[in-house]
């Protein structure tokens, strides 16, 4: 049989961990946004390219969807 000390040592364990997930997607989404709305010079701004692809996208997508 178990000893009840052990169980709350994973318990305690597991419980230090749990914020380690939401640190690593915040760093994640804060360098995408970062990236997404630094200007690149004379080219098109990268939130536009994007923006315009998902346009383009959805245009090519609606359009095979009304085919027969």
């Amino acid at each position: 049989m178990q000893q009840p000390g052990r169980f709350t040592f994973f318990a305690a364990r597991r419980s230090r961990q749990c914020g380690q997930a939401y640190a690593e997607y915040l760093v994640v989404t804060t360098a995408l946004i970062g990236v997404l709305l630094m200007a690149a010079g004379d080219t098109v701004a990268p939130f536009t390219a994007l923006v315009s692809s998902f346009k383009s996208f959805f245009s090519a997508y609606s359009f095979t969807l009304s085919l027969p």
